[in-house]
């Protein structure tokens, strides 16, 4: 019987994407290879760093692990580790804990050969490549590291500096990615600043991927930098874009922006929106937002309370500051715990509010929603713009099926099924 290995994210697209790296690496050498918290021969966790919370979770989560199996083996690596090793190295069952490089070697890493840390390398990685065929969707990883040093933000240090990889690598998976899956992820660290020959190319990227046929393509979190005509005007060429757009923001007050590090105004963010609009009316706009920076006064916060409101996100992710050892930000005196509990509240109330107008905006309109699994009794899949979409009927995992949406359901719509299709 085969050794099985469960392979767990508790990070972002770039963590899935290797991963995904990784299970086709221990297939082609006999494992099996499983993505949901079950029984297992080994486990290998793929750690995050973004927040203190996360690396809290990322902690709490491999200590749970040897329950399922009191003779698993574990392998950590990723942010967490990267940034403090001996926080995993002294857990039950843990074998080896790596960082953010060399996971290509993960054949050794289930022996429980030890390695030391490598520091980040200076030029992309193509070790780690060639994700796991999927029928639904796939991850296209064309960046890693940044060189933003936002004030708040340990991944710089834990990813190293931001790193392209090279256009006929990112070309060629896509193609392969394409051949089963249905929808294309393309994602980096901090994918604004991919670069072709040292130049912005971001652009030039996506202009190539339009190309390929049989599967649509979806951005992964983007700087407002990035966001321009001509790019907007290559995105609208593209028969196979998806029109979402993830634009952080972080903080809609200027005094904020300025102390976070962040190198744009509000209204500079807010012009950026209205350029996306004009190209892409329905578009999708989601974000990320911070709430109780340690300089952030209630006037600050009111003032970012009162922007948000002017840009009508389909939705927020917005989470409590949390210091990170080594930031700009970790000297700085943090914000009770009670004033950045009411302000994520207040926040979430207008998130809320924004994501259920947006909602109500598409109800009866026509979207292709890529079926991805079940719940419950529900199919559930995702529109072109990321609505979360809930079917009834007979489907199949892997299905592009055209839906108009009906009303407000859950974390997303009900639908119904005019057309199917493969």
């Amino acid at each position: 019987m085969n050794k099985k290995v469960c392979l767990i994210n508790l990070g972002c697209k770039v963590n899935k994407y290797e991963l995904d790296c990784l299970a086709r690496i221990l297939v082609k050498h006999g494992y099996d290879v499983v993505t949901h918290k079950e029984s297992a021969d080994y486990y290998v966790v793929n750690t995050c760093a973004v927040t203190n919370e996360a690396e809290k979770k990322s902690r709490q989560y491999i200590g749970k692990l040897a329950k399922l199996n009191a003779n698993a083996k574990i392998v950590v690596m990723g942010c967490a580790s990267q940034a403090n090793p001996k926080q995993f190295q002294s857990k039950p069952n843990v074998i080896t804990v790596i960082g953010t490089t060399k996971r290509e070697d993960i054949l050794t890493y289930l022996k429980g050969w030890d390695h030391a840390l490598m520091p980040t390398p200076l030029e992309y990685e193509e070790e780690v490549s060639g994700p796991m065929q999927t029928k639904t969707r796939a991850y296209l990883k064309i960046q890693d590291g940044c060189d933003n040093f936002c004030s708040y933000c340990s991944i710089p240090y834990n990813r190293g500096r931001s790193r392209s990889r090279k256009l006929e690598n990112c070309l060629n998976e896509a193609k392969i990615l394409a051949k089963t899956s249905k929808e294309i992820v393309v994602t980096g660290i901090d994918m604004s600043s991919y670069t072709v020959d040292g130049k912005p190319g971001l652009g030039i990227l996506m202009h190539a991927l339009g190309d390929i046929q049989g599967t649509r393509f979806r951005l992964g979190s983007l700087e407002v930098g990035v966001i321009t005509k001509e790019f907007l005007s290559i995105l609208s060429t593209m028969p196979n874009f998806c029109p979402q757009f993830h634009l952080s923001l972080q903080s809609a007050c200027d005094k904020v922006l300025y102390d976070m590090n962040r190198h744009y105004t509000f209204k500079e963010y807010l012009t950026k929106i209205k350029w996306i609009r004009k190209f892409f009316p329905n578009a999708n706009i989601t974000t990320e937002l911070i709430v109780g920076y340690p300089t952030e006064s209630n006037k600050d916060f009111l003032v970012t309370l009162r922007n948000i409101k002017k840009v009508h996100f389909g939705d927020m992710h917005i989470f409590p500051f949390s210091q990170k050892a080594g930031t700009v930000a970790s000297r700085l005196k943090d914000l009770p715990n009670s004033v950045k509990k009411e302000r994520f509240y207040q926040a979430e109330k207008i998130k809320e509010k924004q994501k259920q107008k947006y909602l109500k905006k598409n109800q009866h309109t026509i979207h292709q929603v890529l079926v991805e699994e079940k719940e419950g009794e529900y199919w559930v899949g995702y529109t072109e713009n990321y609505i979360k979409t809930y079917l009834t009927g007979h489907q199949e995992v892997g299905v592009v099926v055209t839906v108009r949406l009906q009303q407000p359901y859950q974390e997303g719509m009900m639908g119904k099924v005019e057309e199917e299709r493969k």
